[in-house]
């Protein structure tokens, strides 16, 4: 039964343990590993954590900013000004919508305006044919 050998924690594994210590133990202990090539137990992360005064408490990071320690949102699972910035845009997207609509309206309008306009000037055109005697619209294409 072999004992691991007693090594002196360099500022290397302190930076990555500071680092990666709001992710808890287990992601200080692999992130040493993969960093530092440094297999260190759990009990001296945590011995050392409370010697450097780093936190190891799990807590939550935002996926959108990389905040760490916030509140997230239930249903975002955003930090609040993550949240409140995808509303934003979401509101902004729904008014280019609704502005859209809103000209698609005003062309149906004009739309109405201008068949009003035309019919107006069929109803004088048939009155003053009708009046004169002279031919219509439809007796002048059918003599061509």
């Amino acid at each position: 039964m072999s004992a691991k050998a007693w090594r002196e924690w360099t500022t290397r594994e302190i930076d990555v343990m500071r680092a990666n210590g709001h992710l808890g133990v287990k992601a200080v202990h692999d992130a040493l590993l993969h960093e530092c090539g440094t297999d260190r137990s759990a009990r001296s992360i945590e011995s050392q954590a409370s010697r450097c005064h780093v936190s190891l408490r799990v807590q939550q990071v935002c996926p959108e900013c990389g905040v760490v320690g916030v509140r997230l949102n239930r249903q975002s699972g955003m930090c609040p000004k993550c949240t409140e910035l995808m509303h934003l845009n979401e509101e902004l997207a729904f008014n280019e919508v609704l502005q859209r609509e809103r000209e698609e309206k005003a062309d149906a309008a004009e739309v109405a305006a201008i068949r009003r306009e035309r019919d107006r000037m069929r109803q004088r055109n048939s009155r003053l044919c009708r009046k004169y005697g002279l031919p219509s619209r439809r007796e002048r294409q059918d003599d061509k």
